[in-house]
């Protein structure tokens, strides 16, 4: 996992943006760097 600054983060993100990233894309992309993870919810099944 990487380290980074808020100043780096947000350097990051703006490049993002400038390449015509869309936010969402961003962010996970950050993500990556960082090793976090989106949680995932666990599906409900219907009892009937």
């Amino acid at each position: 996992m990487e380290s980074m600054t808020k100043e780096e983060m947000q350097r990051f993100l703006i490049k993002e943006a400038q390449r015509g990233s869309t936010e969402m894309e961003a962010y996970r992309n950050l993500m990556e760097i960082l090793g976090i993870e989106f949680p995932v919810e666990a599906k409900k099944e219907n009892a009937g």
